[in-house]
């Protein structure tokens, strides 16, 4: 019996389907529905690309003279989402400039693709594979994932300033920065769309953060070498003579005007004879 009709039945959580044509007749008709685009293949190479609707193959094969070809009908989903796994192999470099201490980092997450343009990633993805699962398909990309993480995390946590204790609280707005990189490089190089991207999991070399956190209260406690003006509050440095925003006297000792005795800085009357100051 003659294949006269080609039509999608596959599974639509595959990114595609391959199809291949055995008999090339004048009526054979290919149906392609509204969750897929179509490849026609001949021989390794890409025909045409076709949307939903319904066509004749016969209008993009000469049937007489490609009888003996390999023809193939490659489904590509428009709607079919994988949701992938990513991770650093090894803890990257990172700088906290507010502490001046390099540290590494390791961070790992996970995202979702679906195909944006079926031509692309055809040629630079898919090839002559029968199936690509989730597992090739996190290797294939996995490098380009974590070069992208790494170059959007350092830049970001260095323009911002982001203490090494602070990142994981930040979590969410590098994820979205990541979201846009990535997409931007998968679409181009492989046609694959990134619809979201998470970062799940932050972890600091335990030495380095060991290290890090030493600095870190080593300078909490220098910044707290502060003095308050016992009149406004205002906070001062510990060797401040004088309020800067009140003008009131600070530190130091009182004289008294009458016996010259040295009082402390915040007495009222001299300790000797009892002038007010």
């Amino acid at each position: 019996m003659e294949q006269n009709v080609i039509t999608f039945s596959g599974d639509n959580r595959q990114l595609f389907n391959r199809y291949k044509i055995d008999s090339l007749t004048a009526k054979l008709t290919l149906l392609v529905p509204e969750t897929h685009n179509a490849i026609l293949i001949k021989d390794g190479q890409m025909l045409q690309t076709l949307s939903s609707g319904k066509y004749l193959v016969s209008k993009f094969v000469d049937i007489k003279n490609e009888i003996d070809s390999n023809l193939e009908v490659l489904f590509m989903s428009k709607t079919a989402k994988l949701n992938l796994l990513w991770g650093t192999a090894q803890k990257f470099l990172m700088y906290d400039s507010q502490l001046q201490e390099n540290y590494k980092v390791g961070m790992s997450g996970d995202y979702d693709v679906q195909i944006g343009d079926p031509r692309k990633c055809y040629l630079y993805l898919i090839g002559a594979d029968n199936d690509l699962t989730t597992d090739d398909l996190q290797d294939r990309l996995q490098t380009t994932v974590v070069s992208v993480v790494e170059n959007v995390v350092v830049e970001y946590v260095s323009a911002q300033e982001i203490l090494f204790n602070q990142i994981t609280v930040k979590k969410r707005e590098i994820s979205a920065k990541v979201l846009v990189k990535l997409n931007q490089k998968l679409m181009g190089e492989y046609g694959i769309a990134v619809y979201s991207f998470n970062i799940a999991n932050i972890i600091i070399d335990d030495g380095d953060y060991a290290k890090l956190a030493g600095n870190f209260k080593s300078s909490a406690k220098a910044e707290k070498s502060t003095i308050s003006c016992p009149d406004c509050g205002q906070e001062l440095s510990e060797n401040a003579k004088f309020c800067d925003n009140c003008g009131r006297r600070i530190g130091g000792s009182k004289i008294c005007p009458d016996c010259k005795t040295e009082n402390g800085a915040n007495a009222k009357f001299c300790q000797n004879c009892g002038k007010r100051i």
